[in-house]
């Protein structure tokens, strides 16, 4: 009987020991997919006296998973504002005082975005500028080709790691940038803006 408690001891030792080099993913999960959405994940916060007004998560998608998100840029959004319209028609990215872009650097692109877009355009929003700075900023910006808000059960919203009630979720699709970083911005006229970097995988 004291072998077998001695023999239990020893090996209840060496599995908590082997257990001790583990990762931040080990406690989460060990699937990944799970694991690089949440690596390939950013984080803007639109703050005003010290009290934030929105909040936005979003995921690159090509770098989780290039067979199916290639050729254009695709984001999974998860977006919270506080001051939210109750009008289904006007909350989350649909609210006409925010609004999500992103940055582009060939002149090609700037030109193509001055085409239709294929969302409606009730998604978008026009942003006031005051100074030379800030119209040069806004024109290197472009808005989305495709906005598409995400039901509860759609297979997307349920492998990413942000999935909580109060959220608004969407797909957000912006046209293919060659660039090697891909810069997104939030912004409100009230509020400010926040930027969000995401490094192109090779």
């Amino acid at each position: 009987m004291n072998k077998l408690l001695a023999l239990s001891t020893i090996a209840g030792v060496m599995l908590f020991s082997g257990c001790s080099r583990s990762t931040a993913f080990d406690y989460f999960s060990t699937d990944t997919y799970y694991e690089k959405s949440i690596s390939n994940m950013q984080k803007a916060s639109l703050i005003r006296d010290m009290e934030t007004k929105a909040l936005l998560h979003a995921v690159y998608l090509n770098n989780v998973d290039s067979q199916i998100y290639k050729g254009d840029e695709y984001f999974y959004v998860a977006v919270h504002i506080i001051e939210d319209a109750y009008d289904a028609k006007k909350h989350g990215l649909k609210n006409l005082d925010y609004n999500l872009k992103m940055q582009v650097t060939s002149r090609s692109q700037l030109r193509d975005d001055k085409k239709e877009p294929l969302v409606h355009k009730e998604l978008h929003s026009l942003v006031k500028t005051t100074t030379e700075d800030d119209k040069l900023d806004q024109q290197n910006y472009v808005e989305a080709i495709e906005i598409r808000e995400l039901d509860e059960d759609d297979r997307l919203r349920r492998t990413m790691p942000i999935r909580n009630q109060w959220n608004h979720f969407y797909l957000v699709r912006f046209k293919e940038n060659h660039s090697k970083k891909i810069k997104l911005k939030f912004e409100n006229d009230r509020y400010g803006k926040a930027l969000l970097t995401f490094e192109k995988e090779k």
